[in-house]
């Protein structure tokens, strides 16, 4: 398998049934458009976004996740 590291913003989104107490809190996931081949450099990347200097401006949220993605090799 291989093994890719990717960001993704968080951000609440309305709950689509406000006066159902089940339905939860749906979040909305966007995925940064670059992939990583490690963990340090996804971090990096993920500093360079906190502090505003990514080339993608408009990848701003409340939040963000680095999660290690899988994929089968062929």
């Amino acid at each position: 398998m291989k093994s890719q590291f990717a960001i993704f913003g968080l951000e609440k989104t309305p709950d689509p049934k406000s006066d159902d107490g089940k339905s939860g809190q749906p979040y909305l996931f966007k995925r940064y458009p670059e992939w990583f081949g490690s963990y340090r450099k996804a971090k990096e990347e993920l500093e360079k976004i906190n502090e505003g200097n990514s080339p993608f401006v408009h990848y701003q949220f409340n939040a963000y996740v680095i999660l290690e993605v899988f994929s089968k090799k062929n």
